[in-house]
């Protein structure tokens, strides 16, 4: 099994959509059987509702051309608390709503695998409380409170991959 990582710091579906060292580059190297995780929210807060769901729409129809499984992923959340909840900020909702959401109803939509790390953030980082759950974003290098830290992309990744064991996308010989 091998990880392919087609992202770029600052990417919005309307860029990867745009740029054809992206998705274009990412499509032809597609095959069936591959999984292709989705996850594009923090950088379209200037997009349109109607946009963003008809990006998430066409990544997933392309993908599927391919013969290759789209998992649609919702965004981490922020480290933006109002008292001891995430603020708007925090998860995600914008002039377009809730970008969660609408990747939520786009995967309802196509029959698409989902993977709400949304939910499963806002659990943990809530749960942490604003202090607690700052080593897991570089509030302590640069007070990015977006980014993670090394330590926290470990701990997104595990919450990842139980999913995807969860909704038996990987095969259980790749599971120790």
């Amino acid at each position: 099994m091998s990880v392919v990582n087609h992202s770029g710091s600052g990417e919005s579906t309307v860029s990867v959509l745009a740029k054809p060292e992206m998705f274009d580059a990412l499509v032809p190297q597609l095959r069936p059987g591959d999984v292709t995780l989705v996850q594009l929210a923090h950088n379209d807060k200037t997009t349109t509702a109607a946009q963003y769901r008809a990006n998430l729409t066409q990544i997933v129809e392309r993908v599927r051309a391919t013969g290759a499984t789209p998992v649609l992923v919702t965004p981490i959340v922020r480290l933006r608390f109002d008292g001891d909840q995430l603020n708007s900020t925090g998860l995600i909702e914008t002039a377009a709503g809730s970008l969660p959401q609408h990747v939520r109803d786009v995967a309802a939509d196509l029959d698409v695998d989902l993977i709400d790390l949304t939910a499963l953030s806002e659990e943990l980082v809530e749960g942490l409380g604003p202090v607690d759950a700052q080593p897991i974003y570089l509030v302590r290098e640069n007070g990015d409170r977006t980014h993670t830290s090394w330590y926290g992309a470990g701990v997104y990744a595990d919450l990842v991959a139980a999913e995807l064991r969860t909704l038996g996308l990987v095969p259980e010989r790749y599971w120790r």
